[in-house]
């Protein structure tokens, strides 16, 4: 065994007294964090002055919409006769010690059609990359992971569009992400042109789903972000006391906090207020396009057993009455199959999963398609030493 399991046993011990330590503070400070929400209920004109000032200092924070921030709303009523559509994607990556240099993207998808008396429709849809335009980049270095991850982004979305448009014609249609909306290649590459390519493409596919007709959202499970504690830091600071160094340190009183203990007060079944996403990603590339993403909390569990989401929808579900409540209500229903998570996501997960033993399957193929050309195929020595340490373990039972 590599990993020495008893050198760390003092090390797991103090992990759980840390968090242990963390999970209690947290509680402690939860209570005063949703008086300051329930305090701007109805945010006033010099919230709004401090939200414009920090915009300008690349804030990320929620601004408030015209719903009381500290609001639950129940979920509405919901058509008998509705369609979900789920996309889901994985991928691949490319692997300079395998036998050759390739990436792959497989897409699952998932139709399920509520008051109808037929099965979801289902499909896996696989496509393999290995042209030099594909795995290079315009100077010559191999095409980063980030950018292979918002070509699977892009192509969920395509997929969400085609599936949505004859659906939508003939019943109300949500189409959902395993995912926010929002991309943040900003993060991660430097080059500006490439962003806005990379976006663009994905906002071209937010266009093709609002033609449709259909409603949209990007789902996140256990969210970890803090934009609406970010505003009731904000909410606590003067106007003049709005600069980088102050919006940057949360302080104590909500250090640590998130978003999803805050609105932990939601009953099964319930969603938050509307807040839009203060990101400066929104405002350089989605608000043009008219796809400024929005996003509320929704309790999707049951009693007693809580499952907090983040959804995210762009403007034109947000404004639009009929297609929020269809994304609200139909999130709820699809979350009493699979408790607490979108059944539909499940599934779509399911079919775009790609297994190691798939990975080996397909590497086999490759090899044995480049023998047939006469070609030699074959492991770098680093990747053959990792093949050969591994059957070893394996056949000595280690």
């Amino acid at each position: 065994m590599a990993l020495e399991l008893n050198k760390l046993t003092q090390a797991v011990n103090q992990l759980s007294l840390t968090l242990a330590a963390k999970l209690t503070d947290l509680e402690a400070r939860l209570p005063i964090a949703q008086a300051a929400l329930r305090a701007i209920a109805d945010p006033a004109a010099d919230l709004r002055r401090k939200v414009e000032a920090a915009l300008h200092l690349r804030w990320a924070g929620a601004i408030p919409t015209a719903e009381a921030v500290d609001a639950a709303f129940p979920p509405p009523d919901l058509a008998a006769r509705h369609t979900v559509i789920a996309a889901d994607g994985s991928q691949i990556y490319p692997d300079r010690h395998g036998v050759a240099l390739y990436y792959l993207i497989n897409i699952g998808s998932i139709v399920f059609r509520a008051g109808l008396e037929r099965a979801p429709s289902t499909a896996s849809t696989p496509q393999v990359f290995y042209e030099d335009a594909d795995l290079y980049e315009v100077d010559g270095g191999q095409k980063p992971a980030v950018l292979i991850d918002a070509e699977r982004d892009r192509r969920e979305l395509a997929e969400l569009a085609r599936l949505a448009a004859p659906e939508a014609a003939s019943a109300p249609t949500l189409a959902v992400l395993d995912n926010g909306l929002l991309l943040y290649l900003s993060l991660q590459i430097n080059d500006q042109h490439l962003i806005r390519q990379k976006i663009g493409e994905y906002l071209d596919q937010l266009d093709q789903l609002r033609d449709t007709g259909a409603a949209v959202a990007g789902v996140v499970d256990r969210p970890r972000a803090a934009n609406v504690v970010r505003l009731l830091h904000l909410h606590g600071l003067a106007l003049d006391q709005v600069r980088e160094e102050t919006l940057r340190d949360l302080g104590p009183a909500y250090t640590g906090l998130t978003d999803g203990l805050l609105f932990n007060f939601l009953a099964p079944g319930q969603r938050s207020a509307l807040f839009v996403n203060a990101s400066p990603n929104n405002e350089l590339y989605y608000r043009d396009r008219g796809h400024t993403i929005y996003f509320f909390y929704l309790n999707a569990g049951r009693p007693g057993q809580p499952g907090l989401l983040r959804v995210e929808v762009p403007e034109w579900v947000a404004n639009d009455p009929a297609r929020l409540n269809l994304t609200h209500a139909a999130l709820v229903s699809q979350s009493q199959v699979s408790a607490g998570f979108p059944y539909v996501l499940v599934r779509a997960h399911e079919l775009a999963v790609v297994t190691q033993g798939e990975r080996r399957t397909f590497d086999e193929m490759v090899m044995g398609a480049m023998i047939r050309r006469q070609l030699a195929p074959g492991l770098s020595h680093k990747a053959q030493g990792k093949a050969w340490t591994g059957a070893a373990r394996r056949r000595f039972g280690r």
